[in-house]
């Protein structure tokens, strides 16, 4: 009877656990020493697939040695085993005490056997005498080989998918938080447009059709607001090549104006201003302001275009504006008579790539597209829209740039006939939203807008909205008309506004008075509105474009401008609000506050004048949504609106949470 051969049980499994024996490593000559079975599920244990099963004593004499391709068959099913073991003990979770219950394998004979040539391994299999010989080679070694490979990496892989979990961290994990860093505040920067220049230099034949001065007659007024503590920041006007046209304040040592104050040094505390005016400078130029405490100085300018006689008379007053890398100009028109110019300057030092997309009501022009082009620092390019949008009444410029941000406008002049049609600078206006809200709305007595408005050379020219669409798919609009009382008068539903089109509506059912416009839509979009001034057609006449506003933050500087009479109109479209104005007087020195209280949906106009003679307002908005805008008449005929400039964005800090 054969001797009782202990058995190492694997959990439901009836075949005994066997022995192993390595097949990776190469003969050395040294002796094995017995491994403990390691049953910790936290540490990955490398199984050798290659050990051959045999019992810890030799089988009675006159046993048969084990075919090989019995002992491959053998050898996999035993590292399947022990991979089901392995799973088995994973899932049950971590032993507490790893040294315990540990079984000791039998020490084996110290392997003699050469390694067979070319193998770089030995590959022995033990006989039921307990002496190894090596194992046959030919294909049978190959199989033994190539299974003894496989059942490795399947154990492998099996058990770093058991750990898995716990080796990398899931990606559920929650943020790792990482520490504010301060950013450090840069200039402050408002870009000036050039002022409206005649297209084609060419001097007529005919005195009697001069076109008069090829460029219209400006300056530029320039503000810089400082801080409690009385300490002026350093402000200059500079032009193409960091010329300096005026220096409003001189620069702080950087260590000084980096100190955070509140009060001076002799205990008072109170905000003064640096300003200059009368600036003549008719092509680009920036106003550049140094920071006060790590914060962005408060600043602003304004050109100011009044031409009296020839093809450009009218009145201009466009805000010097932040650059950005993304602006729309929406309300010109390249009709007979009607000359729109874009102009994008870059008052940086580093280059921009811009692109310039053009939008009619058939949507995107194609023909003549204007070419992407790199725009270096401190350059001007200017573009005659007209090639690309010919003749078409309404004309949305989308501006953006890659590197440097730039300052965009669109100089657009109106020639009826031999009779000047009016000027005016086109700004950006509030970017694509279901909402658009056009502050300082203007119309005179239609029947003379009507009449004057016609031309055999120029078309009708009537007051009017332009709404472009931004979803690319299309979209349906309102327009309706806010007076100051609250009052809300539909102006025009289901206005279908083609895709990446442009839709005009025109307002002449509306009796002469002041109002809001407000559009809304189904998918986002940009609006912008067209309104005149002058009632004899004999006469010139002159043309104002109202951009859709930005809501009003809580300190925003806007310049006003050096002639015509200019009133401020606000308005609360959507619920009750306040404005709180502050006038800075041509001394720097800034007024008493007033607060202006806005109902929902009403509207208010402040005389300039009523606030003294103040070169700037300082402007608060709280409560509901509050809207301003700055409009400027002058003479019989002259027209202006003025954009109120949002500060630069200015964080002072910036917090950045990594996720796994």
């Amino acid at each position: 009877m054969s001797p009782e051969v202990p058995q190492d049980k694997v959990p439901g499994d009836a075949t005994p656990r066997e022995e192993e024996t390595s097949a990776a490593k190469p003969s050395t000559g040294a002796q094995e020493t017995s491994e403990p079975q390691v049953a910790d599920a936290e540490k990955t244990q490398t199984v050798d697939a290659a050990e051959e099963s045999t019992d810890d004593k030799a089988p009675a004499d006159g046993a048969e040695t084990p075919a090989a391709d019995s002992a491959d068959a053998e050898a996999l099913a035993a590292a399947e085993r022990r991979r089901e073991a392995r799973e088995e003990a994973l899932s049950a979770g971590p032993v507490a005490d790893a040294t315990k219950g540990k079984t000791k394998r039998p020490k084996r004979e110290k392997d003699t056997t050469p390694a067979p040539s070319g193998t770089g391994a030995a590959s022995v299999s033990t006989t039921p005498s307990g002496t190894e010989t090596p194992a046959r080679s030919g294909s049978s070694k190959g199989r033994k080989a190539v299974a003894i490979a496989s059942g490795t990496l399947l154990v492998l892989a099996t058990a770093a998918a058991a750990v898995g979990d716990r080796v990398w961290p899931s990606a559920q994990h929650e943020a790792m938080p990482v520490p504010a860093v301060e950013l450090a505040a840069g200039d402050s920067v408002f870009s000036c447009a050039p002022t409206v220049h005649r297209v084609g230099n060419d001097a007529p034949t005919d005195r009697a059709y001069a076109p008069g001065a090829a460029a219209a007659a400006s300056s530029i007024k320039a503000i810089a607001v400082g801080d409690n503590a009385q300490r002026l920041p350093g402000a200059a006007l500079l032009a193409p090549g960091d010329k300096n046209l005026k220096t409003l304040s001189p620069d702080l040592p950087a260590e000084k104006a980096a100190e955070e104050a509140v009060r001076a040094t002799d205990g008072f505390s109170g905000v003064k201003s640096s300003l200059a005016s009368g600036i003549t400078q008719n092509d680009a130029a920036w106003l550049r302001v140094q920071p006060l405490g790590g914060l962005r100085s408060q600043a602003a300018a304004i050109r100011t275009i009044s031409q009296s006689g020839g093809d450009l008379a009218g009145l201009a007053a466009p805000s010097c504006t932040a650059p950005s890398n993304s602006t729309v100009l929406t309300g010109a028109s390249t009709t007979v008579g009607h000359t729109a110019v874009l102009t994008v300057t870059n008052p940086s030092k580093n280059a921009a790539g811009v692109t310039v997309e053009v939008r009619t009501p058939d949507g995107v022009a194609t023909t003549g597209a204007v070419l992407p082009f790199t725009l270096g620092g401190g350059e001007t390019r200017t573009i005659n829209l007209g090639g690309t949008a010919r003749d078409s009444e309404a004309v949305t410029a989308v501006v953006e740039s890659s590197g440097a941000a730039v300052g965009a406008s669109i100089n657009q002049s109106i020639l009826r006939g031999t009779t000047p049609g009016g000027i005016d600078v086109i700004q950006g206006t509030a970017g694509p939203g279901l909402t658009q809200t056009l502050p300082g709305i203007q119309l005179q007595d239609q029947a003379a807008s009507k009449a004057v408005g016609v031309s055999e050379n120029a078309g009708e020219q009537t007051p009017q909205v332009q709404i472009t669409d931004f979803s690319g798919q299309g979209t349906t609009a309102e327009l309706v008309a806010l007076g100051g009382d609250g009052k809300e008068t539909s102006v025009a539903k289901d206005i279908k506004v083609p895709a990446s089109g442009v839709a005009s509506v025109g307002v002449s059912s509306l009796p002469a008075g002041s109002y809001t416009f407000v559009v809304r839509a189904e998918d986002s979009v940009v609006a912008g509105a067209r309104v005149l001034r002058g009632t004899d057609p004999a006469k010139p006449r002159d043309v104002a474009y109202v951009q859709a506003a930005e809501q009003l933050s809580t300190d925003q500087l806007v310049a006003v401008p050096s002639v015509g009479d200019a009133t401020l109109r606000l308005t609360a479209p959507t619920g009750a609000g306040k404005v709180s104005v502050v006038p800075i007087g041509q001394d720097g020195v800034s007024g008493p506050a007033k607060v202006i209280q806005l109902g929902a949906g009403t509207s208010q106009s402040i005389k300039v004048t009523d606030l003294g003679k103040p070169a700037a307002l300082r402007l608060s908005g709280s409560g509901g949504e509050t809207y301003a805008s700055l409009l400027t008449t002058q003479g019989e005929a002259g027209i202006a609106s003025t954009v109120v400039p949002r500060m630069q964005d200015a964080p002072s800090s910036a917090r950045v949470n990594l996720t796994p």
